[in-house]
Parts: C-alpha cells; structure tokens; sequence
C-alpha cells in the first residue's frame, strides 16, 4: 500500500489528509471514506465524499509531474479541487 496526501481546496479553506491505498484512483476512495468518517470540512465533507465516489477515475495526471494527479468536483455550485501527491 502507498501513502498518498490529499490536499483540498474547497470555499476558501484548505485541507489536507494522507491515506493509504493500491493507487491513486483508490486514494480517491479511501480519501472519501475518511471524510465520511471524521468530517474535517464543516457541513460539507459527506457532501465532498459523494462526490468523490460518483468520480473517483477522474482524477488527471498533472504534466511534467511524477506521482501528482488532480480531481475536481462540483458541491452546492462551489469548485472542489484536489491533489492527490504519491508520499513517501
């Protein structure tokens, strides 16, 4: 399993988790189910979680960039914007 950090833009807040996961797709999923879990974004971390289930293989390799994908969303007409970074 690999640690990836996920750093969140979301209504002007920043918020960043590690997971651990087989790939980036599925850091995208397990990144979901910690938010179902322990709600780090007041009144919308559910709502970011479904989200990022409905689309979890949507997330983009950025270029020139080695282990570094981005995943976007849309929550209550906002932008959610994601960087899921392969840690060591």
């Amino acid at each position: 399993m690999t640690r990836f950090t996920i750093v969140c833009d979301y209504e002007g807040g920043t918020y960043v988790s590690q997971v651990r996961a087989s790939d980036a797709v599925h850091s995208v999923t397990a990144w979901a189910g910690q938010l179902q879990r322990e709600r780090p974004i007041p009144d919308t971390s559910d709502l970011i979680a479904e989200a990022a289930l409905q689309t979890p293989d949507d997330i983009v390799p950025l270029d020139g960039l080695t282990g570094v994908w981005c995943w976007t969303g849309s929550v209550r007409e906002q932008l959610v914007l994601a960087h899921i970074i392969e840690t060591v």
